[in-house]
């Protein structure tokens, strides 16, 4: 066994090659962390004075490992997906018990999520208020709207779906989410002048 003392509530890991031992023989491909395609698109035009502007991007194809997650210290930060997890009979079959004296903490399918997201980045509307009078020293006077990261659309349950990070000498890693805070959703108001 690989625990000595089970309970209900604790993970179940799965004998795969059926030999009846718990081992790395039964490891298996969990996905990958990097997405199988990126994608954008920009859409702008104006009209009599008016402009408009979105800009989106996305992911597809890539998983997940949400490495801050560990239900065995319950001195640990949780997410509140904890309130979900199994205290009793007819509770969760997803999110394990907390304890410190079992093997919950151990990597599994538990800690890997899918991560495909689409973001609406940056949208912009504004209007050239030039165009109703005529100046002599102003040939514009654009005010405008923008709106940063307006909304994600993705299943990921965890801060952000576009995470990864650097680490000096081995490049960028990607498809591990620490826990960075996500991007903040930001409302500007400007005004252009063109002199």
């Amino acid at each position: 066994m690989l625990q000595s003392n089970p309970q209900p509530g604790d993970v179940i890991f799965v004998d795969v090659n059926g030999d009846g031992v718990i081992n790395d023989d039964d490891k298996v491909n969990l996905g990958n962390g990097m997405p199988k395609f990126t994608y954008g698109f920009n859409i702008g035009f104006s009209y009599k004075g008016f402009d408009f502007a979105a800009n989106a991007s996305g992911s597809a194809g890539n998983k997940i490992v949400q490495s801050y997650r560990n239900q065995a210290n319950y001195k640990s930060n949780y997410t509140t997906e904890i309130l979900n997890r199994w205290t009793g009979e007819g509770t969760s079959n997803s999110i394990p018990r907390v304890t410190e004296t079992n093997i919950n903490w151990m990597f599994s399918d538990l800690y890997i999520h899918n991560g495909r997201y689409l973001r609406l980045t940056n949208l912009t509307i504004g209007y050239d208020f030039a165009k109703l009078f005529t100046c002599k020293y102003v040939s514009q006077i654009r005010v405008y709207a923008q709106a940063q990261n307006l909304f994600t659309i993705t299943p990921y349950n965890g801060m952000d779906p576009e995470i990864g990070y650097g680490v000096e000498d081995k490049g960028w890693v990607s498809g591990i989410d620490l826990g960075y805070y996500p991007r903040p959703r930001t409302f500007l108001f400007g005004v252009n002048l063109k002199f």
